[in-house]
């Protein structure tokens, strides 16, 4: 009878661990796939460099958020201008060269 409970024992155990193990690794699906952002967004505000944190559309128009503040098309930056603002993108120009702020991209997992 002792195997018989012995083994039963060991089952029990092994089953636990198993059911215990997904739960432990599941993942936020509302958590955007990058890895590292608040530190790397603490390092850019540290460094005066300017963030794109959302895009929202207003009837004809974008207005883009970045590094905190609401901005439109035209509207300066520091030294730069926004030249344009896209659904995904916004770019901007310092009278030297054109920079590109992106949003970060969407990964759908399955």
């Amino acid at each position: 009878m002792k195997p018989l409970s012995l083994c039963k024992s060991w089952l029990l155990i092994v089953l636990a661990a198993l059911f215990s193990m997904p739960a432990a690794s599941q993942v936020d699906p509302t958590k955007p796939a990058i890895s590292g952002v608040s530190q790397r967004a603490t390092n850019d505000e540290q460094d005066g460099a300017l963030r794109l944190q959302s895009i929202l559309k207003r009837q004809d128009s974008f207005t883009a958020v970045i590094s905190g503040r609401s901005y439109r098309e035209g509207d300066s930056v520091g030294d730069h201008r926004i030249v344009k603002i896209n659904p995904k993108d916004v770019v901007l120009d310092d009278g030297r060269q054109t920079m590109t702020l992106k949003m970060y991209s969407y990964e759908i997992k399955k």
